[in-house]
């Protein structure tokens, strides 16, 4: 099979390997799509792992199963999930399942940026049927889980307003998955003017002075989470969404987020039921994420892919295998 290895966090290059095989308790997948995601143009993020075959918001199909694995069987097609929470650890019981040892330690074998990827059997009890939702949609179950993730940590509710600070595709479907939740009101902070057409499309209004119940600050600048902080009111929320370089330093005042009880959060990746809540979404149509796709690109072309993502010349692109 071909796979797309990062040699670099900027370099790519297609190379063949031999087939997965699946072993007990394990699944193969012919993988049909798979999205960029943010963290795959992260210098930082990347650089940690390379060389390395990257790409986590796929689908596939089941060419194969392990001895054992009566869950799934060939043919069916799937939303593939890269992590996997023990589900008993102290972190994963006080709602931290995205920190469980076990989560950060299961993977896919080599990533979605290839032809076909093996599912270990820790992770086989997270494949999550298709149905009737196209592919192209699927791919965007584990970023819209990652979103619905961070607002349930806000505890964003109907009736409350939400600041959405930058555009990308976060931005995007966070502002799309709260007006499935019924809030009162969405506004948009964007410098980039296409972007902040986008995102009003989608039913978000641009950002004046109001103060807002919740702030989710989808970029990682540092002006950008003050702007987010300086407009919560008391008794609201912030959340980190994306995230900061390490040794970043907020800039908050402190007086002011004691004296407004403002909660400060932070939310990493997605849990199975953050997965679950998302294919539901996307299955119902309360959340069509196509108007995000700019970019379809085979997987010759996954580091086009990731340097568009990179450089903002997609607002979301798809490797096509």
């Amino acid at each position: 099979m071909r796979v797309a290895l990062s040699t670099t966090p900027h370099d790519v290059t297609v190379q063949e390997r031999p087939d997965p095989v699946a072993g007990p308790g394990e699944v193969v997948c012919r993988v049909l799509a798979c999205g960029v995601c943010g963290s795959d143009v992260s210098t930082a993020w990347v650089a940690r792992k390379v060389p390395v075959v990257l790409g986590h918001e796929l689908c596939g199909e089941v060419e194969q199963v392990g001895e054992g694995v009566r869950t799934v069987a060939p043919g069916d097609r799937v939303v593939i999930h890269h992590h996997a929470p023990c589900g008993e650890c102290r972190r994963c019981r006080r709602g931290h399942e995205t920190l469980c040892d076990r989560f950060r330690t299961t993977a896919l074998d080599p990533g979605g940026f290839a032809e076909r990827v093996r599912v270990p059997a820790d992770l086989v009890e997270e494949l999550l049927p298709l149905g009737d939702l196209d592919v192209e949609r699927a791919t965007f179950v584990e970023p819209l889980a990652c979103v619905l993730r961070a607002l349930d940590r806000v505890g964003l509710r109907a009736g409350d307003s939400l600041l959405v600070v930058g555009a990308g595709t976060s931005g995007l479907l966070a502002i799309a998955a709260a007006h499935a939740r019924a809030v009162e009101a969405v506004w948009i902070r964007e410098p980039r003017p296409e972007r902040l057409q986008l995102a009003t499309t989608l039913g978000a209004t641009r950002h004046a002075d109001e103060l807002v119940d919740v702030a989710l600050v989808c970029t990682p600048a540092r002006a950008a989470i003050a702007d987010g902080a300086a407009a919560v009111a008391p008794g609201g929320a912030l959340c980190l969404y994306a995230p900061p370089a390490p040794g970043e330093r907020l800039d908050l005042d402190a007086f002011a987020t004691y004296m407004g009880e403002v909660e400060v959060h932070a939310s990493y990746s997605a849990g199975p039921a953050d997965m679950r809540a998302a294919l539901a979404l996307l299955a119902s149509g309360a959340v069509d994420p196509l108007p995000l796709v700019t970019h379809r690109l085979p997987l010759e072309r996954t580091a086009e892919a990731l340097e568009l993502q990179r450089g903002g010349g997609a607002v979301k692109a798809l490797v096509l295998p």
